[in-house]
């Protein structure tokens, strides 16, 4: 069940748009989610807990409940606020959990996209109602509890009436007057020195908190990108990692992983690939190989657009059209491939297309 996550032009800095693709009525209000972050492998794995955002990231479980609950045609989609997103970071792939009131919990991986984001400190508030807070066994509670511990009650003070003795200890005698002045001088002398000491010792300056600093990301070297493939980083990880490297300007790392996860099926990888031999947009900055291999883009495209990428469907029929692929056929079958991305709803695809 793929998850993306959108930001909407209307929507304020720091709020994010997630759609979860699938039967969405499988996820009975009130809906839950929870956010793991695995780059220290699933035994290391922590979960995103809003309520504290100078130490967000827990071993314990949370689960908290997304904003603007929406059930669409064909999928399910909430809305994230600052509070939630300013902990995620660009081009990461996060394991996003979804749940339902009838308890099925469906995984699905989500790379987080760069968002207009906000310049106030993250802040999370709980949403209201009967059904917040609650406790779930073996987990962080969800939202914040306060504390049911039972109050002693005060027992009164009793005060006695009647007359008051006289003397030392009601004895009639007269109380010793002369010690009793003694033992009030010396409190007297004994606290003014107490307060020339405070008064004189130097304050010790309060300690500062440090911030609590985001996770190191692997460096973006040949040498990292070798290594993340010759482990076997599954797919999703690889292109998300491609991203990073490309962004990095780390293009020949970014090849390697693209390759490595378009050769196992990924279909935003194999895009990425192709861009890269794609005369259209192929440039220094844009690739590491010397030139451009239209042959080798349309390779590429083909199988991301045989998996109905409307995105790769378009490329691919562009680049057939424009005839500098060795299929005879290019013209013909790059229409063909153009239509169906505009049957998808692709809108440079509907623009392409012969008036």
């Amino acid at each position: 069940m793929p998850a993306r996550a959108t930001q909407p032009s209307t929507y304020p800095g720091g709020r994010a748009l997630i759609e979860v693709i699938g039967p969405p009525d499988r996820f009975p209000d009130p809906v839950e989610i929870g956010l793991l972050h695995q780059m220290g492998g699933v035994d290391k794995a922590k979960h995103l807990d809003p309520r504290t955002p100078d130490d967000p990231w827990k071993s314990a479980v949370f689960w908290f409940q997304p904003e603007a609950v929406a059930r669409p045609e064909g999928r399910l989609s909430f809305d994230l606020d600052h509070g939630v997103t300013a902990h995620l970071r660009p081009n990461i792939p996060y394991v996003m959990r979804v749940r339902g009131a009838g308890g099925a919990v469906v995984e699905e991986r989500l790379v987080w996209k760069a968002i207009r984001g906000k310049s106030a400190p993250p802040v999370w508030t709980p949403p209201k109602g009967p059904e917040w807070p609650k406790k779930t066994d073996g987990e962080a509670p969800a939202g914040p509890v306060e504390s049911q511990e039972p109050q002693e009650p005060q027992t009164p003070i009793a005060i006695e009436t009647g007359p008051r003795p006289t003397g030392s200890a009601g004895t009639g005698k007269a109380p010793p007057w002369g010690a009793i002045a003694a033992g009030v001088l010396l409190l007297a002398v004994l606290a003014g020195g107490g307060w020339f000491f405070m008064q004189n010792k130097e304050s010790e300056p309060a300690p500062v908190a440090k911030p609590a600093l985001p996770p190191a990301l692997p460096p973006t070297t040949v040498e990292e990108a070798r290594k993340l493939v010759q482990q076997g980083t599954p797919a999703g990880d690889a292109y998300a990692a491609g991203e990073r490297f490309r962004q990095a300007k780390a293009l020949d790392g970014a090849f390697l992983l693209f390759r490595h996860a378009a050769e196992r099926g990924n279909a935003e990888a194999a895009i990425a690939l192709g861009t890269m031999y794609d005369p259209a947009t192929h440039s220094a900055e844009t690739s590491p190989l010397p030139a451009a291999n239209p042959t080798q883009a349309a390779e590429w495209y083909r199988h991301a657009a045989e998996a109905g990428n409307a995105e790769a469907q378009f490329r691919y029929g562009r680049l057939l059209m424009s005839g500098q692929t060795d299929d005879p056929q290019g013209p013909d079958a790059g229409l063909a491939w153009l239509r169906k991305a505009a049957d998808q709803g692709h809108a440079q695809a509907k623009e392409a297309l012969p008036k």
